[in-house]
């Protein structure tokens, strides 16, 4: 084993050295190797692909690393492992490939007649977002599990994906691939990958202030545990949280920039850092403006209002999306048997006696839109959005676009798999401030239909 590889890749991946040995054990060693499939498999942002890159990378091996989303047909993919195989460099000018290639037979071919040039034997291909296999051509998952018996040739192909194997399992007779896990950050992990970060935070200190206040690695990894207090129950993404720790720890350091407290009064820095890290909470995923801009707005205002306005404003939906995540907002916030009170007309009106309206407004924290988005099934939102838009539009491609937009960016939430098309759930993401700020775009009274208000 190579300990200058792996040592190095500890220190650049830490709390993921399990994983980069198992890894290493399967692919380090070309001439041991004897896993024809590889199946590496986590949620989003916990170094499945990272590693694998640079693993691949330190160990010098040829390898063709694909990314499905951006080859969706077989002809692409085939296409794309025998440029890469091949070193083939494409003309700018032309496009060339290194061969047309339609087919499997094909590109079994094509692949053995650069082996016998510069022979594959040891190489790697590794296939990114692996589940959409799923909806290409039936036999490519098949082929690429057992594709060392297929092609003759020692390749180890690696399929990188975060649905489990058993996803997989709608196709008849699968080879089962040696399986690597790469779990979800837990709190203490996450405590020590981000409290590395203390160069990044030093470097944004004197970009915003053209000096540096005296603190030590102590000190960033207690500001680290108080932002993880906040953020790590809603968020597990490592990218996500790096990104919002580091333009947040300017606004932690301001009291003390500007000698409004000591450093050592970490009681004071959290009471006056918390509204910031709360507006941030709202804006999470979307990345609107680069750190500079964040510590500059911050700068400007103290109020969180003024974040998630400007934040609604600022994103160019289209008009039939805006009435969509509105109606999202109005399913996840609403219990589903008011729904005919509130979206039917002639319904009948419920008589509401004085005992209704105090139990209604008795605790605040108790109205729904205090407690949090419920899910919702994809027939209750359209339900809801023809109910409360005033055109009257078909059901077309048109409308379930826009939706994967809103799930795209974050706003929504997708709770299915993407394969299921009975009893698709999603829930809304976005709070009262930025669907309200939404609502007003539009010429919609939001509160008139969220069952909290209907009371008043």
């Amino acid at each position: 084993m190579d300990e200058g590889i792996m040592d190095y890749l500890k220190r650049v991946f830490p709390e993921r050295g399990k994983q980069i040995t198992e890894l290493y054990n399967l692919i380090g060693r070309p001439d041991e190797r004897y896993a024809t499939s590889i199946f590496i498999y986590g949620g989003t942002s916990v170094g499945k692909t990272s590693i694998t890159k640079s693993l691949l990378r330190k160990l010098n091996m040829k390898h063709a690393f694909v990314n499905l989303t951006e080859c969706y047909s077989s002809k692409l993919l085939y296409e794309n492992i025998l440029n890469k195989l091949s070193d083939h460099k494409i003309d700018p000018l032309t496009g060339q490939p290194y061969a047309k290639c339609d087919n499997m037979m094909d590109f079994v071919y094509y692949l053995q007649e650069i082996h016998a040039e510069m022979n594959l034997d040891g190489s790697v291909i590794v296939l990114d977002r692996a589940e959409k296999l799923r909806s290409m051509e039936f036999n490519l998952l098949p082929v690429f599990l057992r594709f060392r018996e297929i092609c003759k040739i020692n390749i180890t192909v690696l399929f990188i994906s975060e649905l489990i194997f058993e996803k997989f399992y709608g196709r008849a007779g699968l080879v089962e691939p040696i399986r690597v896990h790469f779990p979800q950050y837990n709190k203490e992990e996450l405590l020590n990958i981000l409290s590395e970060d203390i160069h990044y935070a030093r470097q944004a200190i004197l970009n915003d202030f053209d000096e540096l206040i005296d603190f030590d690695e102590n000190f960033y990894r207690n500001y680290v545990n108080l932002f993880l207090s906040m953020f790590y129950r809603v968020c597990r993404d490592l990218s996500e949280l790096r990104y919002m720790a580091r333009i947040n720890f300017v606004k932690y350091s301001e009291p003390i920039m500007n000698k409004e407290t000591s450093i050592d009064d970490s009681m004071t820095l959290w009471r006056k850092v918390a509204p910031a890290l709360k507006s941030s909470l709202e804006v999470l995923y979307l990345r609107i403006a680069d750190d500079k801009t964040h510590s500059e707005t911050a700068k400007q205002s103290s109020s969180s209002t003024f974040s998630k306005q400007n934040v609604a404003r600022t994103l160019e939906l289209p008009f039939y999306a805006k009435y969509l995540l509105i109606a999202a907002f109005l399913a996840s916030y609403n219990p589903a048997k008011e729904d005919k009170r509130m979206f039917v007309k002639n319904h009948g009106k419920k008589v509401k006696s004085k005992s209704d309206i105090k139990k209604k407004s008795k605790v605040s924290e108790q109205l729904n839109t205090q407690l949090g988005p419920k899910p919702f099934t994809l027939d209750r939102l359209l339900a809801i959005f023809y109910s409360i838009l005033d055109e009257n539009i078909g059901f077309n491609n048109n409308l379930l676009v826009q939706l994967s937009s809103l799930v795209e960016l974050q706003l929504l939430s997708s709770l299915s798999d993407n394969f299921v098309l009975d009893g698709r759930k999603y829930k809304c993401n976005v709070n009262f401030d930025f669907i309200q700020t939404i609502s007003k775009m539009v010429g919609f009274n939001i509160r008139k239909y969220l069952s909290d208000f209907s009371h008043m």
